[in-house]
């Protein structure tokens, strides 16, 4: 199956070669206590000038060893060769597949690849210790590449170290070269802040260097200054060798550190990098920095949107944050206000923001009514910038700097409340706060109301209240009708009485709903039961089953009756409940003979003779 995705891919691939190189760009970027590290090996068992033949190897491996402290951040993996490529491979048997790729026409017939793929969950996993890259094979095509011929592979690690400075890291990368017939390239790496030059340094790698030709004028330059070091000599900077582990024989790849040190200042935004080559091929595939690197970032939150005032105007509460920053947010921070994509207004930061502070503000905007702002749009606040889409620092993240809020100007108005119909016996309240430098004035019925100056106010009269809010020029106004319903009239019931049976405790059950049509009055609406007057008043704790209810104080209670009308209105009135004591016999009643006249033993009784004898000894028991 490898070999038809190859064939495929060599298809695509020789449609994409027009270009003769890829400029090296900026890649990613990260900032915080940082630094980086490399590993990878070539899969050159020799170097392609050495003479003789030799097939790319299949798979090498490296080791990473990060030191105690040291966590990762990310990991991506570099792989490059002679021909068209191969871009379907294992990293300590796991599957890779480029997510990017790299071309290079060398000459009219021959060509180089590069591929890139994130393999930080490879890296997280396996963690230190040796990693194979493996299932790779060019050979097929490779084989007539002669002194043109190389493959090999390479990770980048950016991870984090408490101990270190504010750093940033950058990852650059392209597909670009020099050779005898492109003799020179220049690019910049840019986008940096570098706070100081202390430990900044920088990586490259770099394809097809050659360590036992005559070098040519082969040469790496920083800022015009000519770079070398115990590995790499002046006049032949790319001799396949590593830093990061010290290897000499990195045939046809090199991957070498250089400090920075004397070479940037602090404010520098950008460094240049030379390559020449008189004979040479050397193709960069990523290049890697790290300086100290101390900036902002600046966010921004829509805290609240005013009332819009008669003259249209709306203010706008915001608050702007330096949280995930490096270093102090300067004063007189641009913020841009969008409606709908449309600049509305802007305003401007008044102090420095230190780090992981904040500063608030307000905005006014002005909507006016038939204007291109519809009714309902999205308010957008973009922070570091200056109404044109351009900031004027450079940040930590790019990319979090707006905050969006969807506002609908017809809600914005001063709202005192909806049309009220309370109880007489409700506490109702009104109005609106809009913030203490406002003044208000309350309005019954068009006359103004002594004492009326706040922003609530508790009605106790039927009728159309206003309320007046006054703030510099901005005023508003917002009206609402209370009409008071009448109590219902409910009565108090007769009281419900039960007798008390034995075991005699003053207990009993009572239905007390026989009380409802009672406390009605025939009035429309509900009643319900509840242990105490203020229950009642507020409809808390109902009784669940009124008509089972037994009395939770012996011989006499008093629950409360809820009656509501229709309206929601309610009344209160008392049901008590007495448990009346059940009557005993003193004395034994006389014996009841009659004669039995034919001897059978059977004789009819009247028994209701013994009545009044009964009534006559019956007493209460106490």
């Amino acid at each position: 199956m490898k070999n038809h995705l190859w064939l495929l891919l060599f298809s695509l691939f020789s449609i994409m070669l027009s270009a003769q190189t890829e400029p090296i760009t900026l890649f990613e970027q990260f900032n915080g206590q940082l630094d980086f590290t490399g590993f990878g090996n070539t899969l050159n068992p020799q170097e392609n000038n050495a003479g003789g033949t030799f097939d790319i190897l299949n798979e090498s491996s490296a080791e990473l060893n990060l030191a105690p402290g040291q966590t990762l951040v990310a990991a991506y993996l570099y792989w490059a060769g002679s021909g068209s490529g191969d871009f379907f491979v294992d990293l300590n048997g796991t599957p890779v597949f480029a997510t990017r790729t790299f071309s290079a026409q060398l000459n009219t017939t021959q060509f180089a690849f590069g591929a890139f793929a994130d393999v930080t969950p490879i890296v997280q996993t396996s963690g230190n210790g040796t990693y194979t890259f493996s299932d790779f094979d060019i050979n097929a095509e490779a084989a007539n590449y002669g002194s043109l011929k190389f493959a090999g592979w390479s990770v980048v690690v950016v991870y984090e170290d408490l101990t270190l400075t504010q750093n940033q890291v950058s990852i650059f990368d392209g597909f670009d070269f020099v050779a005898a017939d492109n003799p020179e390239i220049n690019f910049t790496l840019d986008n940096l802040d570098i706070a100081s030059p202390i430990l900044s340094k920088v990586s490259f790698l770099a394809w097809e260097g050659d360590a036992v030709t005559a070098p040519v004028n082969e040469t790496l330059s920083v800022n015009g200054t000519l770079l070398s070091n115990a590995q790499n000599p002046a006049d032949n900077a790319f001799n396949g060798t590593n830093s990061y582990d010290g290897n000499n024989d990195q045939f046809n790849m090199d991957l070498d550190v250089y400090a920075l040190d004397a070479l940037v200042a602090p404010g520098d935004t950008s460094i240049d990098i030379q390559l020449t080559s008189g004979l040479d091929l050397v193709i960069v595939h990523n290049v890697v920095t790290n300086v100290n690197s101390e900036i902002p970032d600046a966010t921004i939150v829509i805290d609240d949107i005013g009332v819009l005032c008669s003259n249209n105007n709306i203010d706008v509460d915001y608050t702007v944050f330096n949280i995930e920053s490096t270093e102090e947010l300067p004063a007189g921070m641009p913020i841009a206000f969008y409606a709908d994509g449309v600049l509305v207004g802007q305003a401007l930061t008044t102090g420095i923001i230190p780090i992981g502070g904040s500063e608030s503000g307000t905005v006014t905007l002005n909507f006016p009514p038939g204007g291109a702002t519809p009714v309902v749009f999205t308010l957008t606040a973009v922070v570091d910038d200056d109404g044109t889409g351009v900031g004027i620092v450079s940040e930590n993240n790019e990319d979090n700097n707006t905050f969006d809020l969807l506002v609908d100007l017809s809600l914005q108005g001063l709202n005192i409340g909806p049309d009220l119909t309370p109880c007489l016996n409700d506490i109702v309240t009104i109005g609106q706060e809009l913030g203490p430098t406002f003044t208000y004035q309350w309005f019954f019925n068009g006359a103004a109301l002594p004492g009326g100056t706040g922003p609530f106010y508790n009605p106790t009269l039927s009728g159309t209240y206003t309320l007046n809010a006054f703030e510099g020029i901005c005023f508003v106004s917002g009206d609402v009708e209370v009409t008071f319903q009448p109590l219902p009239v409910a009565v108090t019931p007769d009281d419900l009485r039960a007798c008390d049976e034995l075991p005699n405790d003053g207990f009993a059950t009572f239905d007390l709903t026989v009380r409802d049509a009672q406390i009605a009055n025939g009035q429309p609406g509900t009643v319900t039961y509840h242990i105490s007057q203020a229950a009642a008043l507020t409809g808390a704790f109902p009784f669940m089953d009124p008509t089972m209810y037994i009395n939770t104080v012996a011989s006499f209670q008093t629950v409360y009756a809820r009656f509501e009308d229709s309206n929601g209105c309610r009344a209160v009135v008392p049901l008590n409940l007495v448990v009346d004591d059940s009557p005993a016999i003193t004395d034994p009643i006389s014996d009841y003979f009659l004669c039995d006249l034919d001897g059978d033993g059977l004789e009819t009784f009247d028994l209701t003779s013994k009545d009044a004898e009964i009534l006559n000894t019956l007493v209460d028991v106490t």
